[in-house]
């Protein structure tokens, strides 16, 4: 069993993203709010992206500037 993704993971867009030449990879992260399970209170089956480039996280950071 594998452990499930904590609250300030990052996608897998974002976590690509951090690689030089893969910067606009940001823009298509979908994980910008957590959805919950249906029926069931408190549960998450994906929780938002932790990545600094999004404007709600507060953790600080400098996000990574999408390529030119």
């Amino acid at each position: 069993m594998t452990p499930g993704v904590g609250p300030y993971d990052e996608s897998s867009e974002c976590t690509v993203a951090a690689r030089p030449g893969y910067q606009d990879l940001h823009t298509h992260c979908r994980q910008l709010w957590d959805l919950p399970l249906p029926f069931a209170f408190g549960i998450l089956l994906q929780p938002r992206c932790g990545c600094s480039c999004h404007p709600y996280n507060s953790r600080g950071g400098t996000p990574t500037p999408p390529a030119r």
